[in-house]
């Protein structure tokens, strides 16, 4: 890590073998060969200053169309979100979502960055994250349910 709010140069080690995982600082990825898992660094972005934060992106074909952010804040406290992932695919293309969470893509000095926006009530938050991890997490997520074959796959959270 370079000691940025995030690093946007990683090299994210997504494998589809058992073992592929990182244990240089950088994202970290666990697929083997669901469900998909990615530890890694992103800023929250504040008045003062971005505050990096480690977070873990989560896809599982057991809810194939949902992906999960785990923000870690330096607590016991974990705040996790759920949402679409073909919100976040979209919303590497354009601005896109309404209402809880909204995604647009961006670009400082070079390097791609993901913005989400996250809103709860009266509160509400911004993340940014490297569009690399982003782009290998759903690249990740896609080899395990490929984008439009959700249905193939029952969702175990509502077929009870």
């Amino acid at each position: 890590m370079s000691g940025k709010a995030f690093d946007t140069d990683d090299e994210p080690g997504c494998a589809h073998k058992p073992g592929g995982h990182r244990s240089d600082g950088r994202a970290r990825w666990d697929v083997e060969p669901e469900p998909v898992t990615c530890r890694t660094v992103v800023a929250i972005l504040e008045e003062e200053a971005p505050m990096p934060v480690v977070t873990d992106f989560r896809y599982s074909r057991a809810e194939p169309y949902s992906v999960f952010m785990a923000f870690n804040a330096g607590s016991d406290v974990v705040i996790e979100w759920e949402f679409g992932r073909e919100l976040l695919a979209s919303g590497r293309q354009r601005l896109d979502g309404f209402g809880d969470v909204q995604i647009w893509p961006d670009e400082i000095r070079g390097h791609g960055l993901v913005y989400l926006s996250f809103r709860s009530g009266g509160e509400s938050f911004v993340v940014a994250a490297s569009a690399v991890v982003v782009d290998e997490f759903l690249k990740c997520t896609f080899d395990v349910v490929p984008l439009g074959e959700e249905r193939a796959f029952p969702d175990l959270e509502t077929a009870g």
